[in-house]
């Protein structure tokens, strides 16, 4: 019994010696001094307001939830456009309205001097040439082309804002992008080219016409950019479609430095020639157009749909859609992908093939006179300039070198009258309702004929092979009429 006693006294007495050493305070004891700060906790999500229209900082606010695509913003051109200006174009009004964000007062060439005129009063104008600590902070923040300059102001209410997203460039006359006013001479030029008219469609009209599953990579904005932008594989675009435009082919968000291409261009990949007789897609002999720079954007729809299969069937059955689909600029460019009549001899090759750009060598680079001086402009007309033909073709004047396209179109007028029309003009009004009257052996010559015509450079891309498909075809048909 003793032992138990023991026992219970000994929890009872070290409570005794507690409560003696604390004292009888209640039940809480005094506050006690105050320990050292902690370390500072992770940065929080960005404020819902702000006193600023524009959040500046190079996308410093987006980056919570668009930390890739801020990232590679960071690698374009936009993002130095302003410290790539030397010190006096710093202090330009005239360069500044597009070398920084959320400049909406237009200034003309030459003007120093101006006062802020548009909407928005906290844009990097607003505060050019004003002496306080505040304008400054804000002039750094609003630096360079940043994600607001394309999307839209962020302020005052972040959580309020929807960023603004156009896949079009124009629609029924309305410029809708984003890269309007400072690339106005490049949609200027745009605007007369066909990509910008689409042989005068109104909006309404491209949609009924192009809105389709296989027409849609190639001419509209919204489907090339699923065919060719991972990023935009399974995007919902909202059933809306249209022109080809400047996002289009110019992807934004990367540049070089970031992995991406020259331009900020979308696909620069290889493209082959999808009618390959005896070859299957990825063969290494299958002719491809590769390494020829910017120009590769251009070959990925420029180049003839119709595959060995489609080519026997429109030349054993006729077609109402009659030859190589209308753009078959590539293959003639590489000398290839045309039905070719079996026991003729084709050459394939040509000077042209050299050129490092192809294509935008000759359609769109050339150097002009730009606020003084000579410099490389790309013209966004895509109309070629016989001033690229230099110095390989010296004192021309036309693109008709050596007589070349007279040939050319001298030869397609000789095939239509074979036919039985009075001129090629003649037969293609005819061509898609005519052919399947024909005998095969005719298509087989009319295909040659209307691939060469599709081409619309008249020989120019490549005149050894748009003159021997020529002469093959013609002699092909004289060669029936003596049988």
């Amino acid at each position: 019994m003793s032992r138990i006693v023991k026992q219970g006294l000994l929890p009872a007495l070290l409570l005794c010696g507690l409560l003696a050493l604390v004292g009888c305070e209640g039940d809480q004891g005094p506050v006690g001094a105050q320990g050292p700060e902690g370390p500072a906790g992770p940065p929080g999500p960005p404020g819902g307001t702000s006193e600023f229209t524009y959040a500046g900082y190079q996308g410093e606010a987006c980056l919570h939830c668009h930390g890739r695509t801020v990232a590679d913003v960071r690698t374009t051109g936009h993002n130095v456009a302003y410290a790539g200006l030397d010190a006096e174009s710093q202090d330009l009004p005239y360069c500044l309205q597009c070398h920084t964000t959320g400049w909406d007062t237009p200034i003309a060439y030459g003007v120093t001097e101006f006062e802020p005129s548009g909407d928005d009063v906290h844009g990097y104008d607003d505060y050019f040439g004003v002496d306080t600590v505040e304008a400054a902070s804000r002039r750094d923040a609003l630096e360079n082309v940043q994600c607001e300059s394309c999307h839209g102001a962020m302020g005052p209410d972040f959580n309020a804002h929807t960023p603004s997203v156009v896949f079009s460039t124009i629609v029924d006359g309305e410029v809708t992008a984003s890269c309007v006013p400072c690339h106005e001479g490049q949609l200027d030029e745009w605007q007369t080219s066909g990509h910008g008219t689409a042989s005068g469609l109104t909006h309404e009209e491209f949609v009924d016409e192009f809105a389709s599953a296989s027409c849609m990579p190639c001419h509209t904005s919204e489907g090339f950019i699923a065919a060719h932008d991972p990023v935009y594989a399974s995007y919902d675009f909202g059933g809306d479609v249209n022109f080809i435009g400047c996002v289009t082919c110019h992807d934004p968000h990367v540049g070089e430095a970031g992995g991406g291409n020259a331009a900020q261009l979308r696909a620069v990949g290889a493209v082959e020639i999808v009618y390959t007789p005896g070859l299957t897609p990825g063969d290494p002999s299958v002719p491809r157009m590769e390494g020829y720079g910017a120009a590769q954007t251009c070959a990925q729809c420029h180049h003839a749909r119709r595959n060995a299969s489609n080519v026997s069937g429109q030349i054993a059955s006729g077609n109402a859609h009659f030859g190589p689909h209308g753009s078959p600029q590539m293959d003639m460019f590489l000398g290839a992908g045309c039905y070719e009549i079996p026991e003729y001899v084709y050459d394939r090759a040509h000077s042209h093939q050299n050129i490092d750009d192809a294509c935008v060598k000759c359609h769109m680079v050339r150097e002009v006179l730009l606020h003084g001086e000579l410099q490389d402009h790309s013209f966004h007309t895509f109309t070629p300039d016989v001033g690229n033909c230099a110095p390989c073709h010296t004192e021309i004047t036309d693109f008709d070198v050596e007589g070349v396209q007279t040939l050319v179109l001298g030869k397609l007028d000789q095939l239509a009258v074979l036919f039985g029309y009075a001129d090629w003009d003649v037969l293609v009004e005819n061509l898609d309702a005519d052919n399947a009257a024909m005998s095969s052996w005719q298509r087989e010559a009319l295909y040659c004929g209307v691939f060469v015509s599709n081409d619309g450079s008249h020989g120019v891309h490549n005149p050894a092979y748009a003159l021997d498909l020529l002469d093959n075809a013609i002699a092909y048909y004289q060669s029936h009429l003596t049988q």
